[in-house]
């Protein structure tokens, strides 16, 4: 999109991206403040505060939410959108222009660059604002020559396999398409499924997988083991809260180990591909076939009655076939928890 006097937006450029890219006509001071007045600076765009204060730099509100609404619910809280593609960033400077960051960098279920096939980088939270684009990028050329600017983090992610990596960019595909259609083929599946099905599901697999350390023996969901040693969340008030607050961390790595976890729930791809990833993830023995039954009875932490009637009414109110064809998952679950009686 092109604004008479303003930088043009780039592609899945997020808004506070752009107006820090345009604070030099807009006024610095004008950008911070209203910048520091939202929760979310990237996607509140209902905010009559946002939709005025678009419409003075001469953007409507309709133009707003069709070049910067998010395609998901599923995002970050802004103090936790961290993770980047470094490679777009380099490419930007390259190109001449600003770094600037994406839209899709935001989502839960988008741990990997799509046009890179990368697995992006984590950026330590505490040392990024709202120009957030500049800040990494400088802190990733200082390191590169050994220049120490950047805030030290207590725990780096291990490098991510490629087959890891493509294997969740499936995934990460699939669920991205089931967010934009009101119905999706499955293979397997005769007729479409209501994307807003597929959701609920795969909600409730990441709320489990990405599960925060708590105290034992609920400990860590499966896909988080390549966190060992990185400060866990601190304040957590219930497990409820707790499976909230795991899909608010941002880690690639415990993101990508998720969504390969329930491209097996979802059979995405053939066994042999997850056993071929299976042994980099750091999953504990219990789930390495990658079958969905295993994954069930012993990847998910159903510990409480509000969390069991939880599972319950998300996969009681799916239609018929789609049950059968989650059948062995289904089935897993409820030898985990026997009080679970699916209809």
């Amino acid at each position: 999109m092109k604004i008479f006097g303003l930088p043009i937006v780039r592609y899945d450029e997020c808004l506070a991206s752009w107006l820090v890219r345009s604070a030099s006509v807009i006024g610095e001071e004008d950008v911070l403040r209203f910048s520091q007045s939202l929760e979310d600076p990237d996607f509140d765009l209902n905010n009559e505060m946002v939709i005025d204060f678009l419409s003075r730099v001469g953007v409507d509100p309709e133009s707003a939410r069709r070049c910067f609404g998010a395609q998901t619910n599923w995002l970050f809280p802004w103090e936790n959108r961290a993770a980047y593609c470094l490679l777009c960033m380099q490419e930007d400077v390259a190109s001449g222009r600003s770094p600037y960051w994406r839209k899709s960098w935001c989502y839960l279920h988008c741990p990997i660059c799509v046009k890179h096939r990368t697995l992006l980088v984590l950026a330590d939270p505490n040392s990024i604002g709202l120009q957030k684009s500049w800040i990494v990028f400088v802190e990733e050329c200082n390191d590169k020559y050994d220049r120490k600017t950047r805030n030290e983090v207590q725990w780096r992610q291990p490098g991510a396999p490629t087959k890891a990596v493509i294997l969740a960019l499936r995934v990460q595909g699939f669920l991205t398409a089931v967010h934009k259609a009101g119905f999706i083929k499955i293979r397997g599946m005769d007729r479409p499924v209501r994307g807003a099905d597929i959701l609920a599901v795969a909600r409730l697999l990441l709320e489990n997988f990405l599960f925060p350390r708590l105290r034992p023996p609920c400990g860590d969901g499966v896909a988080r083991a390549m966190q060992s040693g990185f400060p866990r969340i601190s304040g957590i008030r219930s497990i409820e809260h707790a499976k909230l607050l795991g899909c608010s961390d941002c880690n690639v790595y415990s993101r990508m180990t998720a969504l390969i976890l329930v491209g097996c729930v979802f059979k995405l791809f053939p066994a042999s591909r997850f056993i071929d990833v299976r042994m980099s993830l750091g999953l504990h023995s219990d789930v390495y076939s990658g079958e969905a039954y295993d994954i069930a009875r012993y990847g998910m932490r159903l510990s409480s009655r509000r969390e069991i009637g939880y599972a319950m009414e998300i996969l009681n109110a799916l239609p018929e076939d789609l049950k059968i064809y989650l059948e062995d998952f289904i089935n897993g679950l409820a030898r985990s928890r026997p009080e679970l009686l699916f209809g």
